[in-house]
């Protein structure tokens, strides 16, 4: 494909085992998709340890999804959409991944987990919905993520 920006609006369907090390290889590959954000030069630049290297992280799997949160206070009410990227454990709870570095998360498969609704900050589990997102989605949702990873690995406090 010389174009990959025309596939930008294109439905995501995610294979079997893609991980962020897979994402990175495609944004590599396709350097005018690292335009869609500031964040991504630097992210393709570094020079990631390769799959033997990268330590465990503990998680089974990353799941990328759509949230609809209705938010009341402070006024006016507001409807707010957005995508984020979260770690699964094996038992099935979720975790935010700030915790975790880029490194250790590069071979962890990524899959689409469903709509998530948020009411006034509660998480409502009533509605199962499949996640359908674009390939732009999914670029600028995994970016805005791992845009909170900045800190190198040698700086980050443990307890």
């Amino acid at each position: 494909m010389a174009d990959a920006l025309a596939v930008l609006g294109a439905r995501l369907e995610l294979e079997d085992g893609f991980s962020l090390r897979g994402f990175l290889r495609m944004l590599h590959r396709y350097p005018d998709l690292q335009r869609l954000s500031d964040f991504l030069p630097g992210l393709t630049s570094k020079a990631w340890p390769d799959p033997e290297r990268c330590s465990g992280s503990g998680l089974e799997r990353l799941e990328f999804s759509r949230v609809v949160e209705i938010i009341g206070a402070p006024e006016p009410p507001k409807l707010e959409v957005y995508h984020i990227l979260r770690g699964c454990m094996a038992g099935g709870s979720d975790e935010e991944i700030r915790g975790w570095q880029v490194e250790s998360l590069l071979d962890v498969p990524i899959r689409l987990g469903t709509l998530r609704h948020v009411v006034f900050g509660d998480i409502v589990q009533t509605f199962r919905f499949e996640t359908v997102c674009t390939l732009f989605d999914f670029i600028d949702g995994v970016i805005w993520q791992l845009a909170f990873h900045g800190a190198p690995q040698e700086c980050a406090l443990r307890r």
